[in-house]
């Protein structure tokens, strides 16, 4: 029996229940509004706040979480709605009902009131009998009082008309918005027009990179960022490139509390400790390391992608504790490149096995001596079994049965490599580890099915086991999933300074530079000497040494992801939009190049294209909108900052999504454009969300969400790129919006979009963590400094 089928059965028997029944308002609220809302409608508890306090008035219920849908007010059983005769169960005008006696008036208009003041849609009055539904705020100009209400006269005409009943009311109803159309009498919600990008050819358009950017583009792409990917990465760069984890950002524009307790927060009855820290890995891990076949339990790894988990295994297994793994193999499964499914598992591990058994040892494990060596007991046993007579009677066809029963066990290759490790570890006195890394390229599904499998190596196999997993997944699945019933020792890799990867990258590829005379693995025949690629290093090398500016920059935007902060210099080497000749020019004349912020900037939103184009750009667009309302330009900000400001004093920086919704909604924004951007923060990684027990969803902001809306919001080459991604409601702004390429004409253009959206602005800066003041401030400063720098370079133009 389905939920809806359930609901109809128990609305029919409570229809019949409430015939006669009169109660004061508690009552009528326990025995007849309750069992509606929860049993009938199918709100779940933790969706149904009572008596909430706005402003100094109480709503009997808001249901929904986090985005609050409807209101609904309890009048005691004896208190009707009364309706004029003929007036029945249907959509009726609200002034119907409203204007036709005083009693009815103050009942609406207070649950309006409560629905104006806390920014909720949908308002209903019950006395559990009679049901009265209608907009409580609108949108679209109209008063909520000239509008349309779904009326229904008592329980038996609601179980009459179950289907729409339960559409308009229920939980997947309401977020559905099905009873808003119903009584929406105008258009709805209109769509945002055009931006101008849709009146640009070719756009998004791509950059054709000069052959010296090429060459440089290789330099990124090769050495940069891919060397760390490789599996043969060597000795000297894990010695000299390893950058230990936990070391916290001077930079960070957010609490240095949130970026500590990243990994703790969250953690359900499971301790968790940190992995190392500037002074090696923490000796419990080492400890755990020796045990580790001993315990019987998995070794986890918990860290976001991208923050160093695979250089940390590698950096433990071959540099910081070779002298405990002397007489150690570890097995290293890489499921990086794996296909993400669970039935080909064994055989990953199983190929790992074997190609590193062979390589450490020389072993093969299906060579025919090995495998009677470690089949020894059941070759004995064979030979006390029926055949065992042919040992002497038929030679050849013993040694057939024998193969045969050697060939089924070696058949099923998973217990054979198992069994193989426990002959090695009894014969030659070999330990194992087994590295199960890059679990977490995986869907939260595979990674469980992981860890299962982690688990079983652990209990069954003699080796230790570790395993990398991402933090959301490992909570979650402790809360309800397949890690529950376990008990894993874990460890958190917290990401280290992203500033100090990106200059031991720099510093090791200009030794290589300079020992060599070129880069090992780089191509032959490109344009760059080795004097030419020296200098570009060193130009890098000062700015992320000195350049407060662009660490600031590299380290908030990849938000602790080393990947992500070293594909930002991969970006920018041999970008169209850095002054690449500038730079070497420079350089041969003895001259000190910075850098300027700008070129980075634009290295970052651009790429390759020649638009900005928020699909393909790590960084959002904040100003976008999803509807055609004004308002909706500033919801991106708003939502940042008050997560923000909702954690500020809770343990994690974690505040609940719920109550970051109510305050946005008493400003006027609707479910719909909450939900839009809400995803558009966490897909883009400007907010982290996790379910949390009985809390709900909580939330909290990461270093990218804060420097976006705090700082990059206001710089002129952001402000300059997503104009053309930016729809403008205005249409005689629209007009003047147009596509320029001239800096003076860029500055105009921006200054004019600047004026379109303080136009848009019409909210009190006091009392919102995001200022429109302090933005323009700032975009005054930057705007001013841009302007100087191109009178400077036409300047220098007009003296050649």
């Amino acid at each position: 029996m389905t939920t809806y089928e359930q609901a109809k059965d128990t609305l029919q028997a409570l229809a019949q229940v409430s015939r006669g029944f009169d109660g004061n308002e508690a009552t009528t609220r326990l025995q007849l509004i309750d069992v509606v809302l929860k049993d009938v409608l199918g709100w779940p508890q933790q969706e149904i706040v009572c008596e909430e306090h706005v402003d100094g008035e109480y709503l009997d219920y808001v249901l929904g979480s986090p985005v609050q849908r409807a209101v609904v007010e309890a009048k005691r059983t004896g208190r009707t709605f009364d309706a004029p005769a003929g007036v029945g169960s249907g959509i009726i005008d609200i002034s119907t009902i409203r204007s036709y006696n005083a009693s009815n008036k103050s009942a609406m208009d207070q649950v309006l009131k409560y629905c104006q003041t806390s920014g909720i849609g949908i308002a209903i009055l019950s006395n559990g009998h009679q049901y009265v539904c209608f907009l409580g705020s609108r949108s679209d100009g109209r008063r909520p009082t000239d509008g349309k209400a779904i009326y229904y006269t008592s329980l038996d005409d609601a179980f009459a008309d179950f289907p729409r009943f339960w559409d308009y009311c229920s939980r997947d109803g309401l977020t559905r918005g099905d009873l808003a159309r119903a009584l929406r009498s105008g258009p709805k919600a209109p769509a945002p027009p055009a931006p101008l990008s849709s009146r640009i050819h070719g756009y998004p358009g791509y950059r054709i990179g000069s052959e010296m950017e090429t060459d440089l583009r290789i330099l990124g792409d090769l050495f940069i960022q891919d060397v760390a990917r490789e599996e043969t990465i060597t000795d000297e760069f894990l010695t000299e490139c390893y950058c230990s984890s936990g070391a916290l950002s001077q930079y960070a524009v957010v609490s240095k509390e949130i970026l500590k307790s990243r990994y703790t927060t969250l953690s359900h009855q499971v301790n968790v400790e940190s992995a190392g820290d500037r002074k090696g890995p923490n000796p419990r891990l080492r400890d755990d390391l020796l045990a580790g076949a001993l315990i019987k339990r998995p070794i986890v790894l918990l860290g976001d992608v991208g923050v160093g988990k695979s250089i940390f295994l590698k950096h433990l297994f071959r540099i910081e504790a070779t002298e405990l793994l002397d007489k150690t193999i570890v097995f290293y499964v890489d499921f990086l490149k794996h296909s993400g499914l669970v039935d080909d598992v064994p055989q990953h591990v199983v190929s790992v096995i074997s190609d590193t058994l062979e390589e450490k040892t020389a072993i093969e494990i299906t060579q025919r001596e090995f495998v009677r060596s470690v089949y020894n007991k059941e070759i004995n046993s064979f030979k006390r079994g029926i055949y065992g007579s042919l040992q002497e009677d038929s030679p050849s066809e013993f040694r057939k049965h024998e193969l045969e029963m050697l060939a089924r066990h070696v058949s099923s290759e998973f217990e054979h490599a198992r069994r193989s490790l426990h002959f090695l570890q009894g014969s030659r006195g070999i330990s194992f580890v087994i590295a199960l890394d890059n679990v977490d390229q995986h869907s939260s599904g595979f990674q469980e099915q992981i860890f299962v499998a982690g688990q079983s190596l652990a209990e069954t196999w003699p080796t230790a086991v570790f395993m990398s997993l991402r933090p959301d997944t490992f909570h979650e699945s402790r809360r309800s999933g397949a890690l529950a019933a376990y008990q894993p020792r874990v460890f958190t890799v917290s990401p280290p300074r992203s500033d100090q990867v990106i200059v031991k990258r720099l510093r090791f590829a200009r030794k290589q530079l300079v020992e060599f005379g070129r880069m090992p693995g780089f191509p032959e025949g490109l344009t760059l000497n080795s004097a030419s690629l020296l200098a570009y290093i060193d130009v890098l090398l000062t700015a992320f040494e000195t350049n407060e500016e662009l660490i600031g920059l590299v380290d908030n935007l990849s938000s602790g992801n080393t990947r992500h902060a070293l594909d930002y210099i991969s970006t920018f080497v041999g970008s169209g939009y850095v002054q690449t000749a500038r730079i070497l020019k420079a350089h041969a004349e003895g001259d000190r190049y910075v850098i300027p912020l700008h070129e980075f900037v634009r290295a970052i939103l651009y790429g390759d294209r020649k638009y900005y184009d928020s699909r393909k750009s790590p960084v959002p667009n904040l100003f976008s909108i999803s509807q055609g309302d004004a308002k909706e330009h500033f919801l991106l900000p708003l939502l940042l900052a008050m997560i923000e400001r909702t954690g500020e004093r809770q343990p994690g920086g974690f505040g609940e999504l719920s109550l970051v919704y109510q305050n946005l909604q008493q400003l006027g924004y609707s479910g719909d454009q909450l939900d839009f951007h809400f995803a558009t923060a966490v897909e883009r990684r400007l907010i982290e969300s996790a379910e949390v027990g009985d809390s709900g969803r909580l939330v909290r902001i990461t270093p990218a969400g804060g420097y976006l809306y705090k700082i990059l919001v206001s710089n002129f080459a952001y402000v300059d790129a997503i104009i053309v991604d930016t729809p403008i409601l205005d249409p005689e702004v629209r007009s003047h919006i147009r596509d320029v390429q001239d800096i003076s004409d860029r500055i105009d253009r921006a200054g004019l979009f600047v004026r379109y959206l303080s136009a848009c602005w019409h909210f009190d800066d006091d009392t919102l963590p995001f200022s429109w003041s302090h933005f323009l401030g700032d975009w005054e400063r930057n705007v001013s400094l841009v302007r100087r720098g191109a009178e400077r370079a036409a300047a220098r133009r007009a003296s050649r």
